[in-house]
């Protein structure tokens, strides 16, 4: 992901590559060597004495403490996905992004699917009611990488941190199913109460061994989650995800029915493509085949904000939020019941 922010941002001519930093010296100057950065830093202070602007992209469970560090020192941040790995890292540092705002200092989270226009499209929709009230939601993020080597063999070292909470894995449901809960919430409601099941399968090696545990670790983190959802305004709906999907190397879908319309969009299809039943089509079951212009990366976007001082979307406090149903998730998945997610910054609070 890393060097997939360095592509990015070297799409934008303002911004120039002034230094990067990695606690492996030698991979972090291969990779300066790759994209053209000026400095190797020698640690995160050295790294942000010579930058305005920083993108956090460690493992999960080093987020919130380098976010913090960035924003104490009057940073722009933009932090990769899941925003922390539990609600109380993701309140204070929502609390945090809160108040450096305040000063001028923007903050986005990299909810990378936000770069499709079909869901900018449906938020929109969303946000005017123009669905009515919502009734019924169903979507899914589903990818085969424990059953393929579509994207390489799971066994290798860039993949086997994501299957150990060791490493800081919040599995399937923090890795991807953050995005399936940003882009389900974002075209509909928020969540009211909700119910998870988490599953961990044993794994399978290229040479048919099944193992539970792998190079010394431990394949512990979930890779299958189903997660049934009630919405603030009463709806119901479902939400799945899984690394076990054979035959989808990464497909997203989302649907929302609502008494006024309905929209559905599969971004394994198309980024900016949509299918609305809106208005009086709702009386004859016709769907229409919208095509959209392309809509500004989140990359794009956070350069953009600190440009023209104006915070945008996906922020830190929408992170908190979708960390808010991630733990009620786990909670709900170890007690079995239904869980209401806490409430996600005291800021806001």
């Amino acid at each position: 992901m890393a060097n997939q922010h360095a592509i990015e941002f070297a799409k934008t001519k303002s911004v120039t590559f002034a230094a990067c930093f990695d606690i492996d010296g030698k991979r972090a100057q291969k990779f300066a060597d790759k994209h053209g950065f000026a400095v190797t830093a020698e640690s995160v202070e050295h790294l942000l004495e010579k930058v305005d602007a920083v993108a956090i992209v460690t493992p999960d469970r080093f987020h919130a403490a380098a976010t913090l560090q960035a924003l104490q020192a009057g940073k722009h941040v933009l932090c990769e996905k899941p925003l922390t790995v539990s609600l109380d890292e993701a309140c204070r540092v929502a609390d945090a992004a809160l108040a450096a705002q305040r000063h001028g200092i923007i903050h986005m989270i990299n909810f990378s699917y936000r770069a499709s226009s079909a869901f900018q499209r449906a938020l929109t929709l969303a946000k005017t009611g123009s669905l009515g009230q919502i009734r019924h939601v169903h979507s899914s993020y589903l990818q085969s990488w424990l059953a393929s080597n579509t994207w390489g063999n799971w066994t290798g070292d860039g993949w086997l941190w994501r299957l150990s909470t060791a490493a800081g894995s919040g599995g399937v449901l923090g890795d991807i199913g953050c995005h399936i809960l940003d882009l389900t919430t974002g075209a509909s409601e928020d969540i009211a109460s909700l119910r998870c099941m988490l599953k961990t399968f044993p794994k399978i090696t290229e040479d048919g061994q099944v193992v539970t545990r792998w190079k010394g670790v431990d394949l512990d983190a979930n890779d299958t989650a189903i997660i049934e959802m009630q919405f603030a305004g009463g709806g119901i709906g479902i939400c799945h995800a899984s690394r076990w999907a054979t035959g989808h190397a990464n497909s997203l879908k989302v649907e929302v029915h609502g008494t006024e319309g309905a929209v559905a969009f599969d971004l394994d299809h198309d980024y900016h493509a949509i299918d609305l039943c809106l208005g009086a089509a709702i009386h004859s079951n016709t769907w229409t085949h919208e095509k959209l212009k392309p809509t500004p990366t989140n990359y794009a976007r956070f350069i953009t904000a600190i440009e023209t001082g104006k915070q945008d979307q996906p922020d830190m406090l929408r992170g908190a939020q979708i960390q808010s149903y991630l733990d009620a998730c786990q909670t709900s998945a170890e007690s079995g019941a239904w869980t209401t997610p806490l409430a996600w910054t005291t800021a806001a609070a």
